[in-house]
């Protein structure tokens, strides 16, 4: 054997293991991309989850409330005297309990940089509890009318919100 054929294998050995390094390295990096980008899709999912199970509770929470508080305001047209029950009062703590878990979904909301429907999140809160003012504040009962436009704000305020989670939801796929 010569000096050449050793020379010749020992380059033809090393570039081999060259190229089979470069694409293991290759390879591997592509897979941890993708493991990251895998492991952050699963994260914002659960984070929308999250979301999306704290505003449905809080709109389950508003909708009892203004169910409740509908019925006390019909009934004051005939009684104008009628205290507010018991019922009423615990629900509107429990409505009251419900704004931390949408402040919560708020936060989580910034974190994924979703300032718009943090705004809009925001929006339906206050409206909420602009009517749970009207609601203690009033006193004259209010009109079925007005009663009414609460109700479908707060249907499509969720409505609209979940029309954009399901959009932010669509853009975490590849």
């Amino acid at each position: 054997m010569t000096w050449l054929e050793i020379i010749d294998s020992a380059v033809k050995i090393g570039l081999g293991a060259l190229i089979a390094g470069a694409s293991a390295w290759f390879l591997a990096r592509g897979q941890y991309s993708h493991d990251l980008r895998k492991s952050k899709v699963s994260r914002e999912f659960e984070l929308l989850k999250d979301i999306a199970e704290k505003v449905e509770r809080f709109t389950h929470s508003a909708l009892k409330y203004w169910a409740i508080s509908a019925d006390w305001h019909r009934g004051r047209r005939s009684n104008p005297d009628a205290v507010k029950s018991d019922n009423l009062l615990s629900t509107q703590k429990e409505l009251f309990g419900r704004f931390n878990e949408l402040t919560s979904a708020e936060a989580f909301l910034l974190l994924l940089g979703q300032k718009a429907a943090q705004a809009q999140l925001r929006a339906y809160g206050e409206h909420v509890m602009v009517y749970r003012r009207s609601v203690s504040r009033s006193s004259a009962p209010m009109s079925d009318e007005e009663i009414e436009d609460y109700r479908m704000y707060i249907l499509k305020a969720r409505e609209s919100f979940f029309e954009r989670l399901n959009e932010m939801y669509g853009a975490l796929g590849p």
